[in-house]
């Protein structure tokens, strides 16, 4: 058994499936939104694409009201009308997800568990304010974690009102003093990030476990940064139509691109200290906390 005090989580691919809540989602909203709009699916999907390239983030508020088609539908209509047109485009997406945004198998039960230990635990991501506390907050995991690290928000990230009156429904139930938001220049797998998230936890990498399903961004990171490196392998996407998907609206450039390959090769020399193969629950077999240390005390 490992004895940690700390164990530091991915989400995205670790916790849930992104790639099965967002993309079909967010296919979805565009299929309604070309029928509202009677325009080209494909040039919509473009159209988007260049305002997540804008904004650097794939998850962008509103990214669909940002289009040259919707604006120009805009001037000419109102803000407001065009919004309300677009309703059900919205609707779909909120939907999709909603029906797909599910946590794995076992892992709450193991989170719980992990607390039971004396576990500390904190979240990490690469994702920007808004999608993860979102999706934190939709998971019903804000009581779970002490801490959430994640982007920073940028100022093109706020969410602006699209038309006067207009009122966002409050979604996030988070405590923004869970919330420790990084830096743009701070990202995975820097393992400087990972060491300065440790050091404000008030514990040491030797102490702290990191999960997380990437060999090139997770396990590649915990090991350089000293952490006892677990690889939630039942996380890995090999569906390349997914992928394709993504590519086609992501943000990436073609040096984003290429350092993801980069790390890719890099990564087959990363060695987890533990594996889950199929389930989260395999780290209960491996982790001991401060709890089962005083438990084993109080027996002797």
């Amino acid at each position: 058994m490992k004895y940690v005090d700390l164990a530091v989580f991915d989400l995205d691919n670790t916790l849930y499936n992104w790639y099965a809540s967002f993309l079909p989602a967010f296919y979805s909203m565009v299929d309604v939104a070309a029928e509202l709009l009677h325009c080209d699916k494909e040039l919509l999907v473009s159209q988007m694409k260049a305002v997540h390239v804008k904004h650097h983030d794939v998850e962008h508020p509103y990214a669909l009201f940002e289009t040259d088609i919707v604006q120009a539908r805009v001037k000419a209509e109102g803000a407001e009308q065009v919004w309300r047109l677009l309703d059900p485009a919205f609707h779909a997406f909120n939907k999709v997800r909603k029906s797909e945004l599910r946590l794995f198998p076992d892992v709450r039960e193991t989170l719980g568990e992990l607390k039971r230990r004396g576990i500390r635990l904190v979240a990490f991501t690469d994702s920007k304010y808004f999608a993860a506390v979102g999706r934190i907050a939709r998971l019903e995991l804000s009581d779970v974690f002490e801490r959430l690290y994640c982007r920073e928000k940028s100022v093109s990230e706020l969410p602006t009102a699209p038309f006067e009156g207009y009122r966002a429904q409050p979604i996030y139930n988070v405590l923004a003093t869970k919330v420790s938001e990084l830096p743009a220049g701070e990202t995975k797998p820097d393992p400087q990030v990972l060491k300065d998230i440790v050091q404000r936890e008030r514990t040491s990498v030797t102490a702290t476990a990191y999960i997380g399903d990437s060999l090139a961004k997770d396990v590649l990171m915990a090991s350089r940064a000293g952490c006892f490196a677990i690889w939630a392998k039942y996380g890995l996407s090999n569906d390349q139509e997914m992928y394709s998907k993504l590519v086609a609206i992501s943000h990436w450039s073609e040096e984003d691109i290429n350092r993801e390959q980069r790390l890719a090769q890099s990564a087959t020399a990363a060695a987890p200290d533990f594996t889950c193969q199929s389930s989260i629950k395999e780290i209960l077999d491996i982790l001991s906390g401060p709890f089962a240390i005083v438990s084993a005390n109080r027996s002797n």
